[in-house]
C-alpha cells in the first residue's frame, strides 16, 4: 500500500510490536436544568468524571493481551417523571437530592494472529452500587485481496442484574435481570491508495427488564430487538495533508424509534507531530411507540408507558475539537465537546419537546505511550 494509504486509520487489526498503554480523564458536565421546568426536585444534572487505562502486549509473535479498566464517579439528579397538563407546558420531577454513584469496569482480552486473520476473545466486568453486568465477546477478520480487503465477524453476549436502591422506599422493584445478544458484520475495502469505505450491519436482542427503575412509571417492553447500518469513508487528501472521515448510521428497533446518525472530522496535520481535527455530529429520531409526553397514573400497570426524555422525538448536534501532539513513542491529547439537543433540530420530533432534553460539555485529556 503506498504511503497515502497507510496515513488512514486502519480498520483492521494488525499485531502490535511494542508494549503499549495510556491514560485518559475526563470530566463530563450536563447543563442545570432550567428551574420553570421542574416541579419537584433538584435542577442540578449529572457530573461524571472518568479515568481509564489500557494495556496492550505482544506475548510471543502471534498474541496480544489487553487489560482495559475505567473507574466513573458520578453526582447529581436524574428526571424520576414527567407531568403535562392540558394547555400547559411539561413539567419534571426531579430526584430531590444528589445523587452519589460510582462505577468500576475491568475488561481482559487476547487476540491471537495468523498470516490473513485474527481471532480474539474478551471478557468485561462492570459493577456499581445497583448495578452489575458481565459480557462475553468474541471477534474474527479476515483478510483477502491483498489485505485490501477485511471481513469482520463479531459476537457478544452480556448479562445483567440490577437492584434499586430504596426499593422499599419508592415501590421500585428489589431485583431484575436483563440479557444481551449481539452479532456484528462488517466489510472493509481499500478503494484507491487514498480511500477507505467500510461498511456493516449489526443486530441486537436484550431480553428482560428493560424498563427505568427510578422513574415513577415506566413500562416498557420485556424484549428489544435493535438493528443498525453503518458506512464509514476515510479520504486522505496529500496536497493538503489531511483526511476527511464521514460517518453515517441508521438505526431501528421494535421499540418504533428510527434514528439517523450523520458525522464528518477533518484531520489537519499542521506539522509532522501536531494534528488539529474539528468534528461535528448530527443525530435525530422520533419518538418511540410508547412514548407519552407526561406520565399517566390512569392507565393499568399492564399498558406500556414512558416519558424518558431519550425515548422523545428530538435532534441533537455536537460540535468538537481534538488536539494530538505526537512524537516517535508517545502522544498526548485533548478533546473538548459541546452537546446540545432540541426537538426543532429532529426530522420526526415529539409534538412537544421535553422538557428534560441535555446540553452538556466533555473534556478529555490522554496519554499513550509505546514501549
Amino acid at each position: 500500500m503506498s504511503s497515502a494509504a497507510l496515513a488512514l486509520p486502519a480498520f483492521s487489526a494488525a499485531p502490535p510490536d511494542q508494549i503499549q498503554f495510556g491514560l485518559k480523564t475526563t470530566a463530563y458536565r450536563e447543563s442545570d436544568q432550567d428551574s420553570g421546568t421542574v416541579l419537584a426536585g433538584s435542577d442540578q444534572r449529572y457530573d461524571i468524571n472518568v479515568n481509564q487505562f489500557y494495556l496492550i502486549t505482544p506475548v510471543g509473535r502471534n498474541w496480544s493481551f489487553a487489560v482495559d479498566l475505567s473507574h466513573e464517579s458520578m453526582s447529581g439528579a436524574s428526571p424520576w417523571g414527567t407531568l403535562a397538563a392540558v394547555g400547559a407546558d411539561s413539567q419534571l420531577v426531579m430526584s430531590g437530592a444528589t445523587i452519589e454513584e460510582a462505577r468500576n469496569e475491568l475488561s481482559l482480552g487476547a487476540t491471537r494472529y495468523f498470516e490473513r486473520s485474527s481471532f480474539a476473545v474478551s471478557l468485561t466486568r462492570s459493577k456499581e452500587n445497583d448495578y452489575e453486568a458481565d459480557a462475553l465477546a468474541v471477534n474474527a477478520e479476515w483478510d483477502f485481496n491483498d489485505k485490501l480487503s477485511t471481513l469482520a465477524l463479531g459476537l457478544s453476549y452480556s448479562s445483567d442484574e440490577l437492584e434499586p436502591t430504596d426499593a422499599l422506599m419508592f415501590g421500585r422493584v428489589s431485583s431484575e435481570t436483563k440479557q444481551s445478544r449481539s452479532l456484528s458484520l462488517g466489510w472493509t475495502q481499500v478503494l484507491s491508495r487514498s480511500s477507505v469505505l467500510q461498511s456493516g450491519f449489526s443486530i441486537t436482542d436484550h431480553r428482560g427488564y428493560l424498563s427505568d427503575p427510578y422513574k415513577l412509571r415506566d413500562i416498557r417492553p420485556d424484549q428489544r430487538l435493535e438493528t443498525a447500518i453503518n458506512v464509514r469513508y476515510r479520504h486522505f487528501i496529500e496536497p493538503v495533508n489531511s483526511s476527511l472521515h464521514l460517518d453515517y448510521r441508521f438505526y431501528r428497533d421494535d421499540f418504533g424509534i428510527r434514528s439517523h446518525t450523520l458525522r464528518g472530522a477533518w484531520y489537519q496535520n499542521l506539522t509532522s507531530q501536531f494534528q488539529l481535527i474539528p468534528s461535528m455530529r448530527y443525530y435525530s429520531q422520533n419518538q418511540a411507540d410508547f412514548y407519552v409526553a407526561g406520565d399517566n397514573y390512569g392507565l393499568a400497570d399492564t399498558v406500556f408507558q414512558s416519558s424518558d426524555y431519550r425515548l422523545s422525538g428530538f435532534g441533537a448536534l455536537t460540535f468538537g475539537l481534538q488536539g494530538r501532539f505526537s512524537r516517535r513513542d508517545w502522544s498526548v491529547s485533548v478533546n473538548f465537546e459541546r452537546y446540545l439537543s432540541s426537538a426543532s433540530y429532529g426530522l420526526d420530533a415529539s409534538a412537544s419537546e421535553h422538557p428534560g432534553l441535555l446540553q452538556f460539555n466533555l473534556l478529555s485529556l490522554g496519554f499513550d505511550i509505546k514501549l
